[in-house]
């Protein structure tokens, strides 16, 4: 990743009075992130800035309801949010827990495609993280391999546990949410939210399946040809899943990438497979496995048996039984819509 350092002496007056910026160290399509000295807690800290959207700043009650929600949440595949704040300079930043490894797209750059029982582990990880955030009505909408923090772990079975960063930015500060015209590279967005469509727990799904492929084969998401047929082309579009892994695998990245958001798993029943695939092959009749597709199944069915009409009643059906219930808490969305 870059490190702008020509930032960082513009921001040093920012956070005059607690947080003391000690160097960059690297930067996302996000925004940057500094090793910081809290001077009033007497800790290091990550402290990433963020551009804001001018649209989003007139509504700070929603944002110090979603900072609240945040802060209060404690899970080992989440960082620690200390702190939120706007600067004078007309930036957002966060505080966060430093995590002292390296993200998921250094240690891919560094060292390959990972190990499938070890990638299963991560994705168990990250999943169960969303799992958490997605339960007090946030979507993470900026996942990627550069929003994933690898913690060393010395007395664990694997060498790393993943750590979920970065949710919340759009929520708590009003930084803007990644669309195809704000991020034209933007890989991990599913289809709908290209073609306009408001974020949700699905959304963050689909990113994560391709955030899987990715741990896999060491290749990004998408190639430039197929994110400009994916940006203008229908919202059908399915991407080619990396066959070689296993039956439980395919079906996962499968369902997970389903063009339909009414097909994919919750975070949840993702975590669930990804448990049992750390141990090896899945079997077909596994319950995790029958979990995770039966959603794509179900749609599958009705669009390919049924008249045109009655398959499209059924899919609209299927989606609002699916919207019910992965649907968190009516309180819990004030958070993130206006």
């Amino acid at each position: 990743m870059s490190t702008p350092d020509a930032t960082l002496p513009s921001l040093r007056g920012a956070f005059a009075g607690r947080y003391r910026l000690i160097e960059p160290l690297g930067s996302d399509r996000e925004g940057t992130v500094y090793r910081a000295r809290d001077d009033v807690l007497a800790r290091d800290v990550a402290l990433k800035v963020f551009p804001l959207d001018p649209d989003e700043v007139a509504h700070p009650r929603r944002r110090l309801a979603a900072a609240r929600i945040l802060t209060a949440l404690d899970h080992p595949s989440l960082v620690t949010l200390y702190d939120a704040h706007l600067t004078r300079e007309g930036h957002g930043y966060l505080v966060m827990e430093l995590i002292p490894g390296p993200t998921l797209r250094q240690h891919l750059d560094d060292h390959g495609a990972l190990a499938p029982d070890f990638a299963a582990g991560l994705l168990q990880d990250v999943a169960e993280g969303l799992a958490a955030i997605h339960e007090v009505g946030i979507v993470h909408q900026h996942l990627e391999s550069s929003n994933v923090l690898l913690r060393p772990e010395r007395a664990a079975p694997r060498p790393f546990t993943a750590v979920l960063a970065d949710f919340g930015v759009t929520q708590v500060l009003g930084a803007r949410p990644a669309t195809a015209q704000t991020h034209p590279d933007a890989e991990y967005l599913p289809p709908e939210r290209l073609h306009g469509e408001p974020a949700t727990p699905a959304s963050d799904i689909y990113a994560l399946g391709l955030l899987a492929q990715e741990m896999l084969t060491a290749e990004g998401p998408l190639s430039g040809g197929a994110m400009q047929e994916l940006v203008l082309g229908p919202l059908d579009y399915d991407p080619e899943v990396p066959q070689g892994f296993g039956y439980g695998w395919e079906v996962l990245l499968t369902a997970m990438t389903d063009p339909n958001p009414a097909g994919r798993p919750t975070a949840g029943e993702v975590a669930d497979l990804a448990r049992e695939l750390r141990s090896g092959p899945v079997p077909e009749d596994s319950p995790a496995v029958a979990a995770v597709s039966a959603d794509s199944t179900a749609v599958a069915a009705v669009t390919t048996d049924a008249e045109p009409v009655t398959a499209l009643r059924a899919v609209n059906q299927a989606r609002e039984t699916s919207a019910r219930r992965r649907r968190p808490p009516l309180w819990a969305w004030v958070t993130h819509y206006h």
